[in-house]
């Protein structure tokens, strides 16, 4: 038996010395690492995993590794170089770290079967490693809006962190935006509706402060861009008038996103708190108040 191998095993004994199992969870060897995860899925449903795992002299590491299909795996130092290490067959593989100076440990693989596609709409039942503090995600280019246990996020051109045990994540790339157009007067409002859903016929009603289109697939996910000037929050929204729906999410100063994701077809309404021409009503009191403070911002001041 060579020196290394006996070193190997003598590194693993040491390590096993160190096993620790509680009833119905998961096998845990060494310490918890001090990780960052990060999660890159392009744009054919291929979830590109990093561990950045910081080093500990003291003790052994075990990195627990997010569930699924994997392939292209490597562990290696911040340099790319190979290092040694140990896997472990749990329910979700592990790799064990002997202690060591190393700086970073960095693991990669990829994951061809986590994220699935259907109707326009990815999907991905993420459970986070057991040992994992949080989560970054990166998203492909046309996806700004994600939905997270049903609920959306607007991302922007940024990120997404997660914390937690999982959730459930769905995004469209690419999503289609219907414009709807509403006259008032002689003002043109045009409200935006980024949906997989067809859309039937829309109607403003300024006295009920309300906004109404139809949707004709249940559970689909709908995101109304409503231009403020025109409907004004909070919102309360209803599906055939019933239950609320309403989920207002991103505001840029002129308009606001509000998300639904409603179970059947239907119509949603939409009822703000101020609709046009409501807002000019604001404007003298906006006027009076900035008088009434300049007036007594000049009787402070003393001119020579």
């Amino acid at each position: 038996m060579n020196l290394r191998k006996l070193l190997s095993i003598l590194i693993m004994s040491l390590m096993l010395l160190s096993v620790s199992q509680v009833f119905g969870q998961e096998l845990t060897m060494g310490q918890k690492p001090a990780e960052d995860i990060k999660i890159v899925i392009d744009a054919s449903g291929i979830a590109h995993v990093t561990h950045f795992v910081k080093g500990n002299s003291v003790a052994a590491v075990q990195v627990i590794t997010v569930k699924g299909n994997m392939t292209n795996f490597s562990v290696t130092d911040k340099d790319g170089n190979s290092i040694q290490y140990f896997s472990v067959a749990t329910a979700q593989k592990s790799v064990l770290f002997p202690p060591t100076s190393r700086n970073m440990t960095i693991i990669k693989y990829d994951l061809t079967n986590v994220v699935s596609q259907s109707n326009g709409v990815w999907k991905w039942n993420y459970t986070a490693p057991s040992d994992a503090t949080f989560t970054d995600f990166y998203f492909p280019k046309g996806v700004d809006t994600i939905w997270a246990n049903d609920r959306p996020v607007y991302l922007g051109d940024k990120g997404l962190r997660q914390h937690g045990n999982g959730f459930t994540l769905d995004y469209i790339i690419n999503e289609p935006v219907t414009s709807q157009n509403v006259q008032w007067q002689n003002s043109n409002f045009i409200i935006g509706i980024r949906t997989l859903s067809d859309l039937g016929p829309h109607t403003f009603d300024q006295s009920a402060k309300a906004y109404a289109f139809n949707i004709n697939k249940p559970h689909s996910f709908v995101t109304l861009i409503m231009p403020q000037e025109l409907l004004w929050g909070p919102y309360q929204g209803k599906l055939n008038g019933n239950g609320t729906l309403t989920t207002t999410f991103h505001n840029n100063g002129t308009h606001a996103w509000i998300g639904f994701h409603p179970s059947k077809a239907g119509t949603i309404q939409l009822t703000g708190t101020t609709a046009i021409p409501e807002f000019p009503l604001f404007v003298p009191l906006v006027i009076g108040i900035t008088v009434v403070i300049a007036l007594q911002f000049r009787n402070r001041l003393n001119f020579n």
